[in-house]
């Protein structure tokens, strides 16, 4: 049961038959729905990383984690898996109390703002891996760089800080994605609806913010997700109809609230353009991919 303190983030808003967290749309926090069809793409996007990784946790080389603070843990899967392989303390924080389908008792879920500072209701020092992944259309474009401190200052000596984050802008790779296609074109009005006050390309800074958090060995990556199972090789063309899935929903899902909030498109308007997307996602000539971006950083 929730305290008084905490019933605000239980209540929830229609907006065009998606379910949204009442809490994150008024604060302009996050934007995407909170429902079913929500929930289980996340799932499935969890599951899309989880292979991508070659069924890899995470990246980091720590051997075996005691205390592990996940931000942002959406539907609580890599929470989960973490709680169970490890048999470590996780502790989960998300602005959005989801209900777990799994929940070991080594898992304790709690409520928080990202936005908001992590210490000193976190204790400095107490982490051996904090992990931050997908939690950028939650993070002001101001708070980014404190955010990143507060993951670093939490972090034990001989632990690890890990974040990832996609980038938003669905590219072609051979070039065949044009400014007229809807994909193009949806890009573009999200990330100018994020640029209100999130920054959809904050990866870029991801070096710099975790060195400035006093991170050493600090190492960054990324990888091409496939859409599609336009690959030659058969484990990205299974990754890539996966993701397929995913973006037939998150086009749509991602943009219902921005798109007609924020930038005055009807719900018509927003159908259409998700209806041509659909057709371009599932056309392998474009070789689809959606961008995801991984840093590390040691605290020595």
């Amino acid at each position: 049961m929730a305290d008084a303190a905490e019933e605000e983030y239980f209540e929830l808003i229609e907006v065009h038959d998606r379910t949204f967290q009442h809490y994150s749309v008024i604060n302009n926090v996050y934007l995407a729905p909170v429902d079913e069809d929500e929930e289980e793409r996340l799932v499935l996007e969890a599951r899309i990383l989880l292979e991508v990784f070659q069924n890899r946790l995470f990246l980091v080389p720590l051997e075996y984690p005691r205390q592990v603070l996940e931000c942002g843990y959406g539907r609580g899967a890599w929470a989960t898996q973490m709680a169970l392989v490890y048999e470590c303390q996780v502790t989960a924080i998300d602005i959005y109390p989801a209900e777990l389908s799994e929940e070991p008792e080594n898992l304790v879920r709690e409520i928080w703002n990202l936005n908001d500072r992590l210490l000193p209701t976190y204790r400095a020092g107490q982490y051996d891996l904090v992990h931050s992944r997908c939690v950028g259309l939650g993070i002001k474009k101001s708070r980014w760089r404190t955010y990143v401190r507060d993951l670093g200052q939490l972090t034990r000596r001989g632990g690890y800080v890990q974040l990832a984050e996609f980038y938003y802008n669905i590219q072609s790779d051979n070039g065949r994605l044009t400014e007229n296609h809807a994909i193009y074109k949806w890009g573009v009005a999200f990330r100018t609806a994020l640029d209100v006050d999130k920054d959809p390309r904050a990866y870029r800074n991801f070096e710099r913010y975790l060195r400035d958090a006093g991170l050493t060995n600090v190492q960054t990556m990324s990888v091409h997700i496939p859409i599609g199972d336009w690959s030659t090789d058969p484990r990205q063309q299974a990754i890539g109809l996966l993701n397929r899935e995913s973006m037939e929903e998150l086009v749509e899902s991602h943009a219902i609230y921005p798109f007609t909030q924020q930038l005055g498109w009807t719900v018509d308007q927003v159908s259409e353009l998700t209806d041509q997307i659909r057709d371009e996602l599932n056309d392998n000539s474009l070789h689809l991919y959606l961008p995801l971006y991984i840093a590390w950083g040691y605290r020595r």
